[in-house]
């Protein structure tokens, strides 16, 4: 079974990185596929770093795990809606586990068709402190599986806001991608 963990990955951080590790190992996947979202369709009118660069930057930051991949498989034009990511790849025959964390799994009966979603794929969910499985809509956790992750409360924008600001940001992200951040002024005010 491949995991998959989408998102901006703007820019990835450690708490991706042990969030897709942590479900590798615990629901023993064949691998974790990262799969940064070229349109996210959830931040309308949001500022995305360019594609190419958290492309990039997420390519880095899984340099040192075999476990761990990227894929450009979203569409070129247009938003990708996750649930369309899974049928595809569900047509492919490919078999998914469709990782996520807790803050996303709070937005999950938002997104384009959940309930399609977790008919595409198992769910499974990293427990990330502050944020509460009761708090999530009965019909949602009926759908997923929670398992636990190391507690990291880091988030991709306080990031871009600590960079932005010029604060350390040691130990959040991998030294590799603070260099790629840096070299490429992404994130400066």
């Amino acid at each position: 079974m491949t995991g998959l963990l989408g998102g901006t990955f703007d820019p990835p951080h450690f708490g991706h990185l042990v969030l897709a590790l942590e479900a590798y190992y615990r629901f023993n996947l064949d691998n974790v596929l990262f799969v940064p979202s070229r349109f996210p369709p959830h931040k309308p009118g949001f500022e995305v770093t360019p594609f190419h660069h958290r492309f990039e930057m997420t390519k880095i930051a899984l340099q040192d795990s075999p476990e761990l991949s990227v894929a450009d498989i979203e569409p070129h034009d247009k938003p990708s809606w996750t649930v369309n990511l899974l049928e595809n790849l569900s047509d492919e025959g490919h078999d998914i586990c469709f990782i996520m964390g807790m803050d996303s799994l709070e937005e999950l009966h938002t997104w384009k068709d959940p309930e399609r979603i977790s008919e595409k794929a198992k769910l499974i969910v990293g427990t990330r402190p502050g944020y509460e499985i009761s708090s999530v809509e009965p019909i949602i956790r009926s759908m997923i599986e929670t398992f636990p992750v190391p507690g990291l409360f880091i988030s991709s924008s306080d990031l871009r806001d600590r960079f932005a600001r010029g604060l350390n940001t040691r130990y959040l992200v991998p030294e590799s991608i603070r260099k790629y951040i840096e070299e490429n002024e992404l994130y400066a005010k």
